[in-house]
């Protein structure tokens, strides 16, 4: 991404959120009306009640074209397993709580409670930061600690020291919509940074994509689309990889993968018993990562 550009992923991500409240049925997977005033206007105006008819246009039209639900689906899905994950996680008493690469990430909003059970972090590039938090304005909550950092150029364990962050406190780390932006030294380097601070019994909540060798045509060529896409904004994937690459990186970073979900696995756990058309691309995977003792 540009260095003094916020990311337009972040905002894409943070929209489809929203717009699954719109235009998917009930119960939903994750509810965020809380983005909606972050979004840039032009971006909001797409938010509006639909019609019964004009909804099921829409979903005949996404049974053709079924990259669009699969992409929302991807990022609700990840965003219900992390929070799934967080509340079990509060339930062992973990004492602090970072969302890494964070974008229009609204937990703090959402659920401001939780500022007065964990010390909470935000991490991000300090151009897309610098505009959450101007969009946020008077809604910002200032038991947040705000750490800007350029993933692969800065060190996070230095920034996260220097925020206040505690090596002794067990850690809950939310980090969705990144890993596949970064290059094999960014990611390695994130991994070991995180070992370095983190108490055992800590976690990491992470989404990753596999590079599509052996997917079906029609699930390479929405990977590819998705490519050219995030390309155009300067966004390259860079970290695609296989659940044995991302097994074998923790190991060697202090990590121990716990849980690995599949799309097969994460349309069994969310989307088996749904009648709209949300989906799970075939390159896209869930893991939780454990600090061992």
């Amino acid at each position: 991404m540009r260095p003094t550009r916020p990311s337009r992923t972040a905002e894409a991500a943070a929209f489809l959120r929203a717009w699954h409240s719109y235009v998917d049925d009930r119960p939903l997977l994750c509810e965020d009306f809380a983005v909606v005033p972050l979004l840039r206007p032009q971006t909001r105006a797409f938010l509006q009640p639909l019609s019964l008819p004009v909804r099921r246009a829409l979903r005949t039209r996404e049974r053709l074209q079924p990259s669009l639900p699969a992409m929302r689906g991807q990022v609700v899905v990840r965003a219900c397993y992390a929070e799934e994950a967080l509340d079990a996680a509060l339930e062992r008493g973990v004492g602090q709580v970072v969302v890494l690469a964070a974008g229009l990430d609204t937990l703090a909003l959402r659920r401001p409670q939780l500022l007065d059970q964990v010390a909470f972090f935000e991490v991000d590039h300090p151009a897309t930061q610098a505009w959450k938090r101007q969009r946020l304005g008077a809604a910002a909550d200032g038991r947040v600690h705000y750490v800007a950092v350029e993933f692969g150029r800065a060190s996070l364990r230095d920034a996260l020291l220097d925020a206040g962050f505690s090596p002794a406190l067990t850690t809950f780390v939310n980090w969705l919509g990144c890993t596949y932006y970064l290059g094999a030294d960014a990611l390695r380097g994130t991994l070991a940074d995180l070992g370095e601070v983190s108490a055992p019994g800590s976690e990491i909540v992470l989404d990753f994509w596999t590079p599509g060798v052996g997917l079906p045509t029609a699930q390479r060529m929405l990977l590819s689309g998705v490519r050219f896409s995030v390309a155009l904004q300067r966004e390259p994937l860079l970290g695609l990889m296989t659940p044995t690459a991302l097994t074998s990186l923790a190991e060697h970073t202090g990590w121990a993968v716990d849980e690995l979900l599949s799309p097969e696995d994460q349309r069994r756990r969310w989307l088996q018993t749904r009648r709209d058309s949300l989906a799970v691309p075939a390159f896209a995977w869930l893991a939780r990562l454990v600090r061992a003792a």
